[in-house]
């Protein structure tokens, strides 16, 4: 983390004065502000908010500016709230913050390692069931049955594309696999009927070109 002002010209610095804030304090009033804007997320029910617009939000609330990219300390700011959170048994706030894309991404990791929990094969929707959990502490447009986990319209609607792209995929791919036995017989072609032969009458053998029995 960087904490040393270059220059003349602080990196980090009061938006009121201009004065330079090391790096740790101004840390400590990200976090506060960063809860504040999360738990105010939270009120309004299956929503979220975005990293980038956390971050301007968070150093606009503090009165604490920067020139570092918030790439460098937004994820850290996001660890102390969870590790608040966790502490004071708090809803896991940092879960309401997500990538451009709309998904939580590795950083969630860290609200189930402070809770002791493995890490689960469908992380984004752990992060919904998460965000729930929010809701149900902070919103206040409620529905009356309490609403279900939601994913974002973008991790839904990706998924829903795949879950078409997979069936379909799948049904191309029983289709091949179908036993030769239900596929459809091509029409069999009828034979021609024998033309049967004049016999004699009374021995009931073949007749020989000119229709006389030799053996009668």
């Amino acid at each position: 983390m960087i904490d040393v002002q270059q220059g003349s010209v602080p990196t980090t610095w009061r938006a009121a004065d201009g004065s330079a804030v090391t790096f740790t304090e101004a840390r400590s009033a990200w976090t506060r502000a960063a809860h504040e804007v999360l738990a105010d997320t939270a009120t309004r029910f299956n929503n979220f908010i975005v990293n980038t617009e956390l971050a301007e939000l968070v150093q606009e609330e503090s009165g604490i500016r920067t020139a570092v990219k918030w790439q460098h300390w937004l994820p850290v700011v996001l660890d102390k709230v969870a590790e608040h959170c966790h502490q004071n048994n708090e809803p896991p706030l940092s879960a309401l913050c997500v990538r451009k894309n709309q998904t939580v991404g590795t950083g969630y990791r860290y609200i189930l390692e402070l809770a002791g929990l493995p890490i689960p094969d469908d992380l984004e929707m752990h992060a919904a069931a998460a965000r729930w959990q929010c809701y149900q502490h902070y919103a206040t447009d409620l529905p009356a049955d309490g609403g279900l986990p939601t994913l974002p319209p973008k991790v839904a609607a990706i998924r829903q594309s795949t879950s078409a792209d997979l069936a379909t995929a799948e049904a191309a791919e029983a289709a091949v696999k179908r036993p030769a036995a239900t596929r459809r017989a091509p029409a069999a072609v009828p034979k021609p009927e024998p033309v049967r032969k004049p016999v004699c009458l009374n021995c009931h053998v073949e007749l020989p070109a000119n229709k006389i029995c030799y053996y009668c």
